[in-house]
């Protein structure tokens, strides 16, 4: 005699496998955006990475330009103390007078005139002191950075006329949004 013992099947495992399936799911589309959101993160970084190395590169060929002292390197123009500078930034020099403070305007937005700001050129080479600094190619895909240069002439203690100049740099990485400035104060 065989007893047949029937029980009911309620289908837990069922249900609970496909909590388990549902929540491995969730698990996996999470990680996903994750990955995608941090590879779009790290590429805006390099983007800004390549904006900010532009702008130095742009900085050191901006003080090359204020520091050429051999007239045949003559491109962009060369800076003499103040001469060639004037309060409507004409190629990109700026100087708003003895003892007068710089506008609260930025000078990029309101003086510049159509040659304004002074581009980076590669290849262009100074000479300072009979030493020749060539500008480096920038990264492929990346615009060359545009600077002003603002005098600023002071007497400092001891009378001796001392020129110094307010370098601002715009640079750009390669995608159009992402813009650094860079501003420093050089005595040559």
């Amino acid at each position: 005699m065989s007893i047949h013992i029937y029980y009911r099947q309620s289908g837990v495992v069922f249900v609970t496998g496909l909590i388990f399936l549902l929540a491995l799911s969730l698990l996996g589309i999470t990680a996903a955006k994750m990955a995608t959101i941090e590879e779009k993160m790290s590429g805006n970084m390099r983007d800004r990475m390549l904006a900010m190395q532009a702008a130095e590169t742009g900085l050191r060929y901006a003080e090359q330009h204020i520091r050429d002292n051999d007239p045949t390197t003559n491109s962009p123009k060369s800076v003499e103390g103040l001469s060639d500078f004037d309060t409507t930034c004409t190629d990109g020099m700026c100087y708003y007078g003895s003892g007068a403070n710089a506008p609260t305007v930025p000078a990029w937005e309101t003086y510049c005139n159509p040659a304004c700001p002074i581009s980076y050129v590669e290849g262009n080479v100074f000479r300072v002191d009979g030493i020749a600094y060539t500008a480096p190619a920038l990264p492929a895909g990346v615009p060359a950075p545009t600077y002003l240069i603002e005098g600023i002439q002071k007497t400092p203690p001891g009378n001796i006329l001392r020129y110094y100049y307010r370098i601002t740099i715009r640079a750009q990485g390669a995608k159009q949004g992402t813009v650094v400035w860079l501003q420093e104060v050089f005595r040559p």
